[in-house]
Parts: structure tokens; sequence; C-alpha cells
């Protein structure tokens, strides 16, 4: 604490005094800067900022600190002295913004407790099937493999050769030759992935993603840095009904959220019903 008030000392900081009612009044040593009625301190400055004063620019921190406290006494000021009584009482919106913070701590520590987030995979399936209208997809998505392959690696044709014939060494050589060089690659079959995300990570370039998917397979990009071997497994258009493993890890969220609201009304019953049995409520 001493050092750090050590080093605002250091800082050469001036008290700021606006609109003071009393230019006699004996200040503290340690006073900053005063608005009005109300005045900041050295050891406010140390308490509100904590660990950030061991920062390189400690003198920009606090002096960014100091006027963002001018301003909000500025403006709570001219509040005080605009506003009338009614219009400044807040104490039905604190007391309800408190209570509402309560309830919800309460609600997550009963959630944590009793919430079961397991789902199987033959209810996830049901949701599916009963709801495939609700799964219409908004953009085009592919399972693809690709490979990154660094322009300083030798021999891209016969890479390219080994990369179209496929098959788990092939890949697995493709790969380890992507992580010895520190670039990208994907080769998990059945993963769809968004085929907006796949255009930032390989340079291909079209204006019509519907027909560029509809006729291409295997793709080569030959670029000044790296070379993009590319096979398009499988692609879903726009518009039409997203596969389910595309889905599955949405369908679950739902189900669990499902299950959350339902478990807070049953813990909310039981609260109420609790306290109507030991006489904690009485109606007039």
């Amino acid at each position: 604490m001493l050092a750090r008030l050590n080093l605002l000392f250091s800082l050469g900081l001036v008290s700021v005094c606006i609109s003071c009612s009393n230019t006699q009044d004996v200040q503290r040593e340690d006073a900053v800067a005063k608005v009005s009625n109300h005045t900041l301190y050295m050891e406010d400055i140390v308490s509100g900022l904590g660990d950030r004063l061991t920062e390189g620019d400690s003198a920009l921190v606090v002096e960014e600190y100091v006027q963002q406290w001018i301003r909000e006494k500025v403006l709570l000021s001219k509040a005080e002295a605009t506003l009338t009584k009614q219009e400044q009482d807040k104490n039905d919106l604190v007391n309800q913004y408190y209570n509402d913070l309560l309830i919800y701590e309460l609600e997550q520590k009963l959630l944590s407790s009793r919430l079961d987030t397991n789902v199987n995979e033959d209810a996830i399936l049901a949701y599916y099937e009963n709801n495939k209208k609700n799964f219409e997809l908004k953009e085009n998505i592919v399972r693809l493999r690709f490979f990154v392959i660094p322009e300083r690696v030798t021999n891209h044709k016969k890479l390219w050769n080994r990369f179209k014939a496929g098959g788990e060494d092939n890949l697995r050589f493709l790969s380890k030759i992507c992580e010895v060089s520190k670039s990208n690659y994907f080769y998990q079959d059945s993963v769809w992935l968004s085929f907006n995300d796949v255009l930032k990570e390989i340079p291909i370039i079209t204006y019509n993603q519907e027909s560029y998917l509809n006729n291409h397979r295997m793709v080569r990009l030959d670029e000044k840095d790296n070379s993009y071997f590319v096979e398009i497994l499988d692609f879903k258009i726009k518009n039409s009904i997203s596969p389910f493993e595309f889905e599955k890890a949405r369908i679950k969220a739902i189900i669990i959220h499902k299950r959350k609201v339902e478990l807070l009304q049953l813990i909310e019953r039981e609260i109420v019903e609790e306290a109507y049995l030991n006489n904690k409520i009485e109606k007039f």
C-alpha cells in the first residue's frame, strides 16, 4: 500500500477542484480531485485500480481513472441538482434488482445440484425427427478434408497424388507434414462445417457457392506460400433440412434448457409448498 501511494505521489498528480463551495475548506493532503461535495483521495485510487497500478504506464492508468471519476461525479451532481426528489428516488428499483439477484443465485445453486445434463443419442435423434421443420439451414455446409502444404515442402506433386489416393496412411502422412510445418489441416470426415467458415481458411474464390459445390470435388489451389489440397466429401445447400450430425450439439442444448425451465418451476413450487407446510405464509 505504501509503495503504491508513493507511486501516486511520484506521478505528480495535482488536485482538481470543481464547484468548490468554500475555498477555505481544509483538504486532506492526499486529496486528488473534488467535485462539489465529493472528494477523491489517494487511497480511493489505490483501492480502485488494484494491480493495474503495477503496469508499466501507471501514470496514464491513474489519469484515466481520475478523469472517469470526475466525469461520473459531475454528471451525478448535475442529476441531483436537476431531477426532482421523486425522479431521484430509485429505492424500489434497487430493492427489486437486489431481490432478483438473490433469487437468481438461489436458483443457480439449486440447479447445479439437481439438473441432469446427460442427454442420450436416442433422445437427441427423437427430437430431431419430430422437429425437422425447425432445422432448415441458413447457410451452406460441407464435409471435407483439407491440408495446407507450405511452399518450402518439397515434391508437392507427389503429395497431391497421395491426397487424391486417400486412405488413412496417406492422410496421416499429410497431417504429420502439416504439424511439423505448423500449417493447418482437417480430415474429420463426419464433421459438418459452415462453408463460409471454410472460405476463411481456404482461398476459394466463388460468387455462387451452390454452383461451386455442385461442380467441385477434388481441388488444388497453388498460392505463393502454400498449396491447398481440398476434397469435398458432401454438402448441403441452405434452405434444405440440416443433417442430424450438424444439429446434435444444438439439440442437446435445447433439451437441457427445457429441463432447466421445468426444474426451476418445480423448485419454486417445492419452496412455496414447504413455506405453507411450515406455516410461514399467512393469507388475509
